[in-house]
Order: C-alpha cells, then structure tokens, then sequence
C-alpha cells in the first residue's frame, strides 16, 4: 500500500535525524535574512552544495557572531526535515565565526587596491551638470527598477530625456555587458546613440552573490576610464560595491540618484513663475514711471533746455550745501571733543586727581585701623569674662570652699557608697592636699 506524503516526509525525518543527528558544519553563508519573528534564515554553501539553516530567536539572541552574506562560519546543530516543506534543514544551535568568505575577501583585495591606485580619489571625480538634459540609463530592461526611475523622472524633471540602455545586471559575465554599455555611451556616434550629459548604472537590491558583478575590476575600470560623469545607484542604502567607489556619485537607491542628480521642476517652476511677476511689476512700474517723465518733459519749455535741468542743478546745490554742514559740524565737534580730553589729562587735572586719591586713601586706611582697635577690644573684654565663668567653675574652687572628692581604691571617683565597700580604704582630696580613710557600714537611719 503507497505511503502518504506525510507519512513520506515523516520517515524521512527520522531518518535524517537518526543517521546525520548532531554535527559541526563548515561554509561559506549566503542569502541571509531576518525574518520578522527574529528567526534568521540563511544558506550555508561551499563550492559544490548549499544547505538550508536557521537560527531560532533565542539562540539568536545570544549569538556573539553576526550572521551576513561571504561570513564563513562553523555551525553546531541538528540536520532534520521540515515537514511543511519536505525540505532538508540544518537547526542551528551555535554559530561561531571561521573567517571571511572568498567573496568578501576579494572585495576587499580589489579595494585596497584600487584605493592605492588614486581610483577613489575625490580629485579625479567629475561633477554632474547641475541643470541636464539628458541621461543615459544602464540597467535592466524589466523589473521594478526602471519603472521607479521613470515615474520619479516624470515627476521630478519631465524635461529631462531619458534614454535605456538594457542590461544583464546580475549573473557571471554581467560586468562585461556593463563595462561595454559604458564604453558604447561614451562614443554615441560611432555606436548610434544620442549624446548624454551623465549616465546612471542601476539595479535593485540583493545578496553579495546577486550584486558581484558590480565589484568586478573590468566594471571599475570602464567607470573610471569613462570621460562622462557616472552614478552608481546599486541595491540599497546599506550595500556599497566597487562601482559605488569609483563612480563620481554614489546614490543609496535608483529613485535617490533622480534626486541627486535633477533640479526639483515643480518647486522650479514655482521660483521662475515668482520671478516673472516680480519682473513683470517691476518693468510695468519702470515703464510708467518713463511714461511720466516723458510727457512733464514733452509738455515744459523744450525750447530751453537750461529750464529742464534746473531742477537737477538744484537738486545738486542742496546736496553740495548739506555735504559742507555735514562736515563742518562734525570738525567742530572734533575739535571739543579735543579741547575735553586735552583739558583731563592736563598736569593741572592730574594733580588734582592724585591728592584726592591720596586723601581718600589715607581715611580709608585710617578706618581700618580704628575698626581693628576697636574689634580687638571687644574681643579682650569678652574673654576675660569667659576666664572668669571658667575660672569659678572649675573645681578647685569647690575644693576651697571646703568640699572634698573621694576615690575608690581603684583610683575612680566615687559617686556612690556602694563604690566603697566597708573596710576597703578612699582617698579624700582637699584642697591643699589628699588623705585616706577607712570605709565603714553605711547607715540606714
């Protein structure tokens, strides 16, 4: 009797779980992607195979290592089947880091490379025309990307011409399709091509295997060697390939290299439609401001030009009489301002000044110094108050007056006859000297 397919499955997994079970696996990771849940899926690759792995959340979350695509890792975990697809599955359950992948070290070989070679140097880096024409765009011929573009164009820069040249931008052999679109571009007329003012090299985002052809060295080199400015607009904000290096403008996305490149035409237009009618005022002002003067001068005493200019003769007899008071008055007040300050500085002045200082000086210190005696008394007459309270109360006074401290044998003073027990001996200290006696019975009358 035939199986079902779960029971198939089913089998399989136990199968795969019985034979293959735990293990440690070597490889090279790709396709990495975290899902919302925060399980991370990924494949695990070498030269000939690929394996289907995921990190759970809570292993996830503790994992030192960041999983990302050309990470070469060694992963402990468990081979199983899932069931929902009947595919095979490596459960990760720690992931620890072996190395940079081949990819990703080949990046970064060409990079430091190039990098010496002056390729990046912002010195040989062309500018983009500020107000273009036209643009000639690289990349694919269908897919998302040059709809994008097209609509941000359309609403962006309507006047600028956009001209397609399709592409393979992904898969081995890809950069020289690239590389030749660029050389063709930058011969129009050899090749039947309209002239551009740029070119944009364009492709939406993807893994390091899907957007390698843009770190070939082939592609570098036609960018750099291209004598039209070029923008590298590949994958996302986050990827940066070769190109984007090389290129004279990197733009995070393909719609973002529109922007980066193209005047903003709505808010143009309204700037130009603002300065025509402030032209437009302005000239209509000017123009009947003429009208005005034209009729005044056709209507006065043409035949007496000196009548006509007189105003203007006036006019200019009134400025040369306010220049002369203008700079009159401020002479005069020059020459005051002159006289005050001579008058301060005057031997005279300065003598004056320094005696009264001197005298101000001498009450001042003749203050402190009456203050300090004054201070100094209080303070003299205070303390022989406080010697005297002390004094009284210290108790050698009371001694005499005829009172008396007793010590136990032991040296304490006594504050109470049980201290002293009958037959044990006090010390009485008077006054003027100390004697001992002998403890008796207490009474209890």
């Amino acid at each position: 009797m035939p199986l079902s397919v779960s029971e198939l499955v089913t089998r399989l997994k136990y199968a795969v779980e019985g034979q293959v079970g735990e293990q440690r696996v070597m490889g090279e990771i790709g396709s990495c992607k975290a899902a919302g849940s925060g399980h991370i899926y990924f494949t695990l690759k070498d030269a000939t195979a690929q394996l289907q792995c995921v990190l759970y959340r809570y292993q996830a979350a503790y994992s030192r290592v960041r999983l990302r695509d050309g990470l070469q890792v060694e992963l402990s975990g468990r081979a199983t089947v899932w069931e929902g697809r009947g595919s095979l599955q490596f459960i990760v359950s720690s992931v620890k880091e072996a190395g940079l992948g081949n990819l990703r070290r080949q990046f970064d070989e060409l990079k430091l490379r190039l990098e010496a070679e002056g390729l990046f140097s912002p010195e040989r880096k062309k500018p983009i025309p500020a107000f273009p024409q036209s643009v000639g765009l690289i990349t694919s011929a269908t897919g998302a990307v040059i709809q994008d573009m097209r609509h941000r164009l359309e609403n962006r820069a309507p006047w600028l011409q956009a001209y397609l040249l399709p592409v393979q931008v992904q898969g081995k052999g890809a950069e020289h399709g690239l590389a030749e679109a660029i050389r063709r571009w930058n011969e129009p007329e050899r090749y039947g091509l309209p002239a551009v003012d740029y070119l944009i090299i364009a492709r939406g985002g993807g893994s390091l295997e899907d957007l390698w052809c843009f770190n070939e060295e082939k592609l570098a080199r036609a960018i750099a060697a291209s004598r039209l400015p070029i923008v590298s607009a590949v994958g996302h904000e986050t990827d940066f390939t070769i190109a984007d290096f090389v290129a004279d403008l990197r733009a995070p996305t393909p719609t973002a290299a529109i922007e980066l490149t193209t005047p903003d035409g709505p808010a143009l237009r309204q700037r130009l439609q603002q300065l025509s009618n402030t032209l437009q005022h302005s000239l209509s002002r000017a123009l009947q401001t003429a009208r005005l003067r034209l009729r005044l001068i056709t209507q006065g005493p043409l035949g007496t030009p000196l009548l006509t200019l007189a105003p203007f003769a006036q006019r200019l007899d009134d400025l040369e009489n306010a220049l002369y008071t203008a700079t009159t008055e401020k002479t005069t007040a020059a020459h005051s301002r002159l006289e005050v300050l001579s008058a301060q500085i005057s031997p005279r002045t300065l003598s004056t000044r320094l005696t009264a200082a001197h005298a101000t000086l001498t009450a001042a210190q003749q203050h402190i110094t009456n203050t300090a005696a004054t201070r100094l008394s209080t303070a003299q007459a205070a303390l022989q108050v406080y010697s005297a309270r002390l004094d009284a109360a210290s108790p050698q006074k009371a001694l005499e007056r005829g009172f008396a401290l007793v010590h136990t044998p032991s040296g304490r003073l006594a504050r109470s006859t049980a201290e002293l027990p009958p037959g044990s001996t006090a010390t009485l200290q008077l006054a003027d000297g100390s004697v001992q006696i002998q403890s008796i019975q207490p009474s209890h009358s």
